[in-house]
């Protein structure tokens, strides 16, 4: 339990029932039904969309589906951020972030890709993973014919899409594969293990509490782990040096918080640029409603903080 204040704002989230967050089928029907009737953004923001099938690596994987969101009267290779949309690695697609996905590419003036990664409990660890970083090699080879310029490509997730995000910018690393430009990770899953204090103390916050934590990572970690990747779990890996510069933004009433703090603070001490940004008095999901003061400053700052990495002055 947790006594600190929240916004009110977000009074709203404590109704909804526990159970959709515990249930992966349950989950993906509610955010389809919520999205019924909600307006395109692409549309409201004059974008141009182009929905592509990123080819698998080998026969037995299927292809990747895609979505580039861009400005329509931006001339020339774009900055380009690859966005991975959250949902606990088992809700989610192409659409679920598609406000926040229009308004970067609109404001930024980038080329903005989603990634339609496969889910857990169905596809467990490596197989988003292996999606978002095939993805992120497609864009990295084709960038000529994409007109997208990969000098500054940067990748970005909210949630489960943080880790993944943090994981793909691990993996280029260590590989040796595309060079990222930045990374952006907001409300961070990065800690298959919950033992920081935030994830012992918000047991029962609304929207996303520790219970829904602890089955999130059951699902994607699979059945029967032995040793949990540092690639599944960011949190794990012993060296951050050599990484992307960092935008982290952590939500102070999250079970997430403090290892998405703690990540930050390792990422500084191993010489990464690093802008933390901690706000006390919202949940896990407040992106979840947009109306609310603080989640349209934050999409701004979001917005900003692009057009610096992409549009320095």
């Amino acid at each position: 339990m947790s006594n600190l204040p929240m916004d009110p704002a977000f009074a709203s989230l404590a109704k909804h029932p526990r159970e959709v967050l515990r249930d992966a089928n349950v989950a993906r029907e509610a955010l389809s039904a919520a999205r019924q009737g909600s307006k395109s953004w692409a549309s409201e923001l004059d974008l141009a969309v182009e929905d592509l099938d990123v080819p698998s690596s080998n026969s037995e994987e299927k292809q990747v589906p895609i979505r580039i969101y861009r400005p329509k009267a931006a001339g020339g290779a774009l900055p380009v951020l690859l966005y991975l949309h959250g949902g606990g690695f088992y809700c989610g697609d192409l659409f679920s972030e598609e406000r926040q996905c229009a308004h970067y590419a609109h404001n930024a003036q980038c080329a903005v890709v989603c990634v339609a990664y496969r889910l857990s409990p169905e596809n467990p660890f490596p197989a988003a993973l292996t999606d978002c970083y095939r993805v992120l090699e497609f864009l990295w080879n084709e960038s000529q014919d994409l007109n997208l310029d990969r000098d500054l490509l940067a990748v970005g997730g909210s949630s489960a899409g943080a880790n993944l995000a943090a994981a793909i910018a691990l993996l280029a690393r260590d590989r040796k594969g595309p060079r990222i430009c930045f990374q952006m990770l907001l409300i961070p899953a990065l800690d298959d293990r919950l033992e920081t204090p935030s994830a012992r103390q918000f047991t029962d916050v609304p929207d996303f509490a520790r219970p829904e934590a602890e089955g999130m990572w059951r699902w994607y970690l699979g059945q029967n782990v032995q040793e949990v990747s540092p690639y599944a779990a960011p949190a794990r890996a012993e060296d951050l040096s050599d990484l992307p510069a960092a935008y982290v933004l952590c939500a102070g009433l999250d079970p997430l918080r403090d290892e998405g703090l703690h990540y930050a603070r390792r990422l500084t001490e191993a010489g990464v640029a690093v802008e933390l940004h901690l706000v006390p008095s919202i949940p896990h999901g407040f992106a979840s409603i947009p109306s609310a003061e603080v989640s349209k400053r934050l999409l701004n700052e979001q917005v900003d903080i692009l057009r610096n990495v992409f549009l320095p002055k």
